[in-house]
């Protein structure tokens, strides 16, 4: 009874989002396993348990307890679920790989293609593996918080940015801390924020010590702590209070940041349908700044 109760359950959403649910209460080697599977995805398909525990660098008995505690009955039908759960994504992949092997030296139209099919599924991933609860209380946050504070360092400054500019049409103190010059005064715009305000934290690989430092730092005066990463194991997903996973291994790149992008114009939407500013008020800044619009050429 109770092997087909795990079994019910893990039909219910992603492996990946099961695995991200779960996360915090896996042992040690159970993490290490399951940072491995997020970012071999395709391995945690078609591996057997003992190849794959080798190239986690965990025993086999380990995978075996890390499949029951995600809710599997075996090692067997954890594969299984996470075959089903790609197969949809493998088709344009595998068409693509066809054609590199046909031409060796491919193309940039090629080479270019290849980083839009690979966008396309982590797009599809970050779809899947989205936590309703996580995303219904971010976007309440949202709109809640007295301030918005936002940082990225390094390539998720830009995203940041991005972010905040959005965020500020449609509600007031929207702050982006990425743009507040040295490592002291992003510090410093945090002791003006409390209990009432929020911090969202951006941080894909390489990931910034600097970026946790703040998470910590704003933790200490109560203040709450969003994140967007992109896996359980990242050293910002611990230091948060509700975290969104955006996968983020390109082929070439450190990181990529397609699905995190995705995800802040989705919660950009968010807040935009139930925004506190009225339409008229967003057309009248709108009309403002028409002059300084260029139009479609004729």
């Amino acid at each position: 009874m109770g092997a087909r109760r795990r079994s019910e359950d893990a039909d219910r959403g992603t492996g990946s989002l099961r695995l991200t649910q779960h996360y915090g209460a896996l042992t040690q080697a159970q993490q290490r396993l399951g940072d491995y599977v997020l970012a071999h995805r395709f391995e945690a398909a078609t591996l057997a348990i003992d190849a794959l525990a080798q190239r986690a660098g965990v025993s086999v008995a380990s995978a075996n307890r890390f499949a029951r505690a995600l809710g599997y009955a075996a090692w067997a039908e954890f594969r299984r679920h996470w075959q089903a759960e790609l197969r949809p994504q493998t088709a344009p992949l595998d068409r693509l790989e066809r054609q590199q092997r046909l031409h060796k030296r491919s193309s940039t139209a090629e080479r270019v293609r290849a980083v839009l099919h690979d966008a396309q599924a982590d797009l599809q991933r970050a779809a899947a593996d989205a936590d309703e609860a996580a995303l219904q209380t971010i976007g309440e946050r949202l709109l809640a918080a007295r301030r918005v504070a936002v940082f990225g360092a390094e390539v998720s400054a830009h995203l940041a940015g991005y972010f905040a500019s959005y965020l500020g049409l449609f509600r007031p103190d929207v702050i982006n801390l990425a743009a507040a010059g040295g490592i002291g005064e992003p510090m410093h715009r945090l002791l003006d924020l409390g209990a009432d305000d929020l911090l969202l934290l951006l941080s894909l690989p390489r990931y910034s010590a600097f970026t946790l430092e703040l998470a910590n730092f704003a933790r200490t005066r109560g203040i709450a702590v969003a994140a967007i990463t992109d896996a359980p194991g990242a050293p910002l997903a611990a230091a948060a209070d509700v975290v969104l996973y955006a996968p983020a291994a390109p082929a070439v790149l450190p990181a990529s940041g397609v699905s995190a992008l995705a995800l802040l114009e989705g919660l950009c939407a968010a807040v935009a349908a139930r925004s506190p500013r009225r339409a008229a008020d967003l057309a009248a800044l709108m009309d403002a700044l028409a002059p300084h619009r260029v139009g479609r050429g004729r």
